[in-house]
């Protein structure tokens, strides 16, 4: 235990971390992004273990009331505690937004290195059908697709993530057309590299920084996606607490009782927010005409 503690320690002591640190700290976008992901950390990811509440425990005495010491958030129609939904719904829709951004990224990213490191007729053929995908409007897809497959949280993860494979794709792409014609590369194909060793030694390698920008900024993307299609019944169905059902349920009461609708609604734009201004923040710092500046 010890022995693992002092090498978590030495992390900290790297100068290459101190000096990764002194540019974050440097950043005030980086810093509020930061601070604002650590509260929704603890909100949703800490908080329900200690609270021990029942998102879905009815209590129809206490139907529709007002927020409260005893109900933070008030409560819902049929009495079912807000605030509670609000921490669970949040694993909902920040799982559902971390899944589709890390499978969409992987799938998006392997076809574009492959198409840049083929080139010719594949790339062709590649790039075209992302072009046909890209000409739709992300959101009209999205939604044509759910309700294609079905209105369900799972089908609603599987519809988002076929949209957003194709901004990966072309960024990848992109990437790996100035990376191939790097001298190491040409030296690998020369002793005989094979395309999936090139992309996988290489190529992948040394794309992955904006890669990682890109996805940081689509998971608060995602995440309105995700409450978008639950709002309009393609995605989450009831009575699971999900962010953008819950706005959805609560429109009808918003007239008199307003924080059914509006604590969800907060919560969605803090965390979309927070991802937004960490991706900002990253970009920055891998941004090589800013390491120069600094």
């Amino acid at each position: 235990m010890m022995a693992a503690m002092s090498q978590y320690l030495t992390v900290f002591k790297n100068p290459a971390f101190g000096r990764t640190w002194a540019r974050v700290r440097q950043s005030p976008v980086t810093v509020t992004g930061l601070v604002m992901l650590l509260v929704v950390v603890i909100l949703v990811g800490l908080l329900p273990f200690f609270l021990g509440t029942d998102p879905n425990a009815i209590n129809l005495r206490a139907r529709l009331s007002t927020p409260s010491w005893q109900h933070p958030f008030g409560t819902d129609e049929v009495g079912r505690d807000i605030f509670s939904r609000v921490m669970h719904g949040g694993r909902i829709s920040i799982g559902v937004a971390l899944f589709v951004v890390a499978v969409s990224a992987t799938i998006g990213t392997l076809i574009g290195g492959l198409s840049g490191i083929f080139g010719g007729k594949v790339d062709t053929l590649i790039m075209r059908l992302m072009d046909i995908v890209l000409a739709v409007p992300s959101l009209v897809l999205t939604m044509a697709l759910a309700a294609a497959l079905g209105p369900s949280l799972w089908n609603a993860m599987v519809a988002i993530t076929l949209v957003r494979i194709p901004t990966y794709v072309r960024l990848a792409r992109g990437q790996t057309l100035v990376v191939r014609e790097a001298g190491y590369i040409m030296a690998s194909r020369v002793f005989g590299a094979r395309s999936g060793q090139l992309l996988g030694l290489h190529v992948v390698p040394n794309i992955m920084s904006p890669i990682l920008v890109q996805a940081t900024l689509d998971i608060g993307a995602v995440i309105l996606m995700v409450a978008g299609l639950s709002f309009i019944g393609l995605g989450a169905q009831p009575p699971a607490a999900e962010w953008g059902a819950m706005v959805s349920a609560g429109r009808g009461y918003i007239l008199n009782q307003w924080w059914y609708s509006a604590f969800p609604g907060v919560a969605i734009l803090f965390t979309s927010i927070a991802f937004n201004l960490l991706g900002d923040g990253i970009r920055d710092l891998t941004d090589p005409r800013q390491k120069g500046r600094s």
